[in-house]
């Protein structure tokens, strides 16, 4: 997931999400799909792409999804592929952003 913060912060010029601040806004009990949850209505807060990223990370790791030994070298690995990904797509788009 830090691929797409990477990609997207350098897309917009700005870590930050436009006006400072994104949500999600989820609803008691129906948003997952394979249990009950959450127990009450809540909203989700990011200031940057790259906290939303990390949010992303954690939840795999308390969902159990990913095991805690992958998150932080695959976070590493994705600073670098998006960084890479945004560099290579910028020069078929002519200087997307300069």
């Amino acid at each position: 997931m830090l691929t797409d913060a990477e990609v997207m912060t350098a897309l917009t010029g700005d870590a930050y999400f436009p006006g400072g601040m994104s949500g999600f806004e989820v609803k008691a009990n129906e948003f997952l799909v394979f249990e009950e949850g959450p127990s009450v209505d809540m909203t989700l807060q990011w200031a940057t792409y790259r906290d939303a990223s990390d949010q992303c990370s954690l939840s795999r790791i308390w969902g159990g999804i990913h095991p805690p030994a992958d998150d932080i070298p695959g976070r590493l690995i994705g600073i670098s592929i998006g960084q890479d990904a945004f560099n290579l797509a910028n020069q078929y788009f002519d200087g997307l952003v300069d």
